[in-house]
This record gives C-alpha cells, structure tokens and sequence, in this order.
C-alpha cells in the first residue's frame, strides 16, 4: 500500500444510522489520515432498539448524535421498520460546514443530508449497502434515493451486489467504486492463535460430540435470517451424519427455534445468546464452520469474522460478502434449490481455512481516502 500523502486536510463527517461495533476500527484508521483534519461522526441513535452491541468508541474521531425524532414501527412478526427524522444534521451542516458529508444508512436523514448539502453548496458522498436482492421501498422513496445519487460527487459501494444495484438505477457506472467491509482482523487472528489449543475443551464444554461437524450461525434470530429453515435443514442431514449447531445471538424467533426443534427431534443445539467479540471467538474456535442462508444479508460481517477464524462457511446466495470473499472449501447456495447432497458435500469436504488475506480496516480507509 502507497504511504500516506501530503495534501489539503478535509473536515470529513460520516453520517449513519448508529456505530457498530464493526466500524470503529475503520473509524479509527481513517481518522489517522494526514488528508483528513477532523473526523466527525454522525448517528441517529446510540443503538437501535433491536440490536445488543456494546461500542467503545475512540478519541481519534468525534461521535455526534444529532437531535430529532426516531420512529419504530412493526415490520412484519419480528422486525422493526426504523425511520430517522435527525433535523440536528441541518445545524452541523450550516455551522461545521464539513469539506465532505459521507451519506450512508440513515433512513430520512439521509435524504435530508442531501438536501441541505446541495443548498448549502457542500459536497457528499453516498455509502450505498443496498444489494439487488434488498427489500427496498419503492414511490416516493425510492425517487428521493434516485435524486440522492445523482446529486452525489462519487458513490461508494459495498459489494459488487451493491454496484449492481446502483447500475441498476441509472447511476453511472463511472461515479461508483466498491470498497469492500473490513472488521478487526488483528484481533481475530490473536484470538485465533489463543484460542485453538483450547479447541477440544471448548468443543466438550459446549457439548458437542467428537465426532459431530459443527455449524455456528451468528446473528439476529429473526425470520429474514432464516434461523428456523436452519434449524430444520440441519435436523434432516443430522439423520444421516452428526451436527451440531451453535446459536450465537437473539431475538424474538428464540423459542420457536427450540419448539422447532423439539418437534424434529434435534437436540444437538447449543443457544449461547449475545456473545460479545472474545466469547465469540471461542465459539467460532469450537465450530468447524459458519452457516447463513438469509433471504437479504447487505452484507455480513461474520464471513469476515469466521474466514480470519480459519472456518469456512455455507452462505445463501443474498450474502453479499460470501460473494466477495468466496475460497475454496466454501459453498453459496440458491436456498430455493438447496438439497442435503449439497449439505452433504461440504461437511465431506470441509477444511479449515488458512487465509488472512481479507480487506483490513486500514485497507478500507485507503480506499476510501483515495475518492476523497
């Protein structure tokens, strides 16, 4: 990677829905940047009312929760339509007057972003996460999404999926570029090498036979994730070899999970709950690979986290980033066509991983810098 260049500092501003966990260690490299003067970073919320993250944020760059009102409306049985109407971005944007406003998941906000950007002559970006097989709103939002885009100086997008779906969208395939998600992959390769001689312990722990092939799925447990089609998949290939599936996450589908169980007779489950980033390591350890079959993943942070954990994975094919990242000995499936030959093939199959090549944080900020 080139050294970093001498050139005008920005004031840059990132506005988002809230800070995952995830992001800050590509907040903190793109803060250290000599073109970037000040990093500002915008939320709606400090977490949104479905998710448990806990976020340590970091001094190199500054968190602003801007005023407003946040709607949360039921979406379907289990999810949760969240609207954003954070009008604290017009007084930043009229006062701060950032170099650059990079727009991304704000729901409302953003359109509002965009607006007063134009008004107050101040450039933005848009971080577009929407892939081809989103959910997205059509009528007037999806008009307001398309003026956004044609005002934007540049658009990054997240995945070749993401581009797609711009292109799809009348953007210009030249005012996008992909810069591909990044988590902390120094952290998962330490954890790594502490937790893989304590591979059998974890494993009996857990409960999980010697012989069992192990499957972790790590998330939400609501229905776009598909946790109870999970559940029953590995219920009808557990009849013909053993697996076991670790759960690591919660949500409102829980206890239908273990009621689905109990009624296909699949007891090799263990439910671990939220498991922050050091616990889940040990649970990635004890596993020999990930499972994700969503009908709509943007793109999935935990490929990221089980490829540097040395695991392969089994992924549908609306995960964004099991596309990006596919290696050898990992499986995209049409879950529309997914049948137990093929579940059967990858557990033969299976070997570990030995790739760290995956986009690093100061990767991501780099290509980023470079649209700058």
């Amino acid at each position: 990677m080139p050294n970093q260049r001498n050139e005008k500092a920005k004031k840059v501003a990132i506005l988002t829905n809230m800070v995952a966990p995830y992001r800050v260690p590509f907040f903190k490299e793109l803060a250290k940047w000599e073109q970037i003067k000040k990093l500002d970073i915008l939320t709606c919320v400090e977490r949104e009312v479905d998710r448990q993250w806990q976020v340590e944020n970091d001094n190199s760059y500054r968190t602003i929760c801007l005023s407003g009102v946040t709607l949360n409306l039921a979406k379907g049985k289990d999810a949760k339509r969240i609207l954003h109407f954070r009008f604290g971005i017009i007084t930043y944007l009229l006062f701060k007057r950032p170099d650059l406003l990079i727009i991304g998941d704000a729901s409302w906000t953003s359109f509002i972003a965009a607006f007063f950007c134009r008004l107050f002559f101040i450039n933005y970006f848009v971080w577009n996460e929407i892939t081809t097989t989103s959910k997205v709103s059509a009528g007037l939002v999806a008009n307001l999404r398309h003026w956004m885009y044609k005002g934007a100086k540049h658009i990054i997008a997240s995945c070749s999926m993401a581009k797609d779906y711009l292109l799809n969208n009348a953007v210009p395939n030249e005012k996008i570029s992909i810069v591909n998600n990044a988590v902390d992959n120094d952290f998962y390769l330490q954890q790594k090498a502490k937790w893989l001689p304590q591979r059998a312990k974890l494993r009996k722990a857990l409960g999980i036979e010697e012989d069992s092939f192990c499957f972790i799925y790590v998330g939400q447990l609501i229905s776009r994730k598909r946790v109870i089609e999970t559940v029953e998949l590995l219920a009808q290939v557990n009849k013909q070899t053993k697996v076991h599936l670790i759960v690591a996450g919660t949500g409102i589908l829980e206890n239908e999970m273990k009621d689905t169980a109990a009624e296909v007779k699949f007891s090799n489950i263990s439910f671990c709950g939220y498991a922050n980033p050091a616990r889940l390591c040990q649970l990635y350890t004890a596993s020999d690979a990930l499972i994700l079959l969503s009908e709509d993943e943007p793109w999935g942070m935990v490929v990221n986290e089980c490829l540097l954990m040395g695991k392969p994975y089994i992924v549908s094919d609306s995960v964004a980033a099991g596309k990006e990242f596919l290696r050898r000995g990992c499986l995209i499936v049409d879950y529309n066509f997914l049948s137990l030959t093929q579940v059967m093939g990858f557990i033969e199959n299976c070997q570990s991983v030995h790739d760290s090549s995956v986009l690093t944080p100061k990767d991501m900020s780099y290509e980023f810098l470079k649209k700058l």
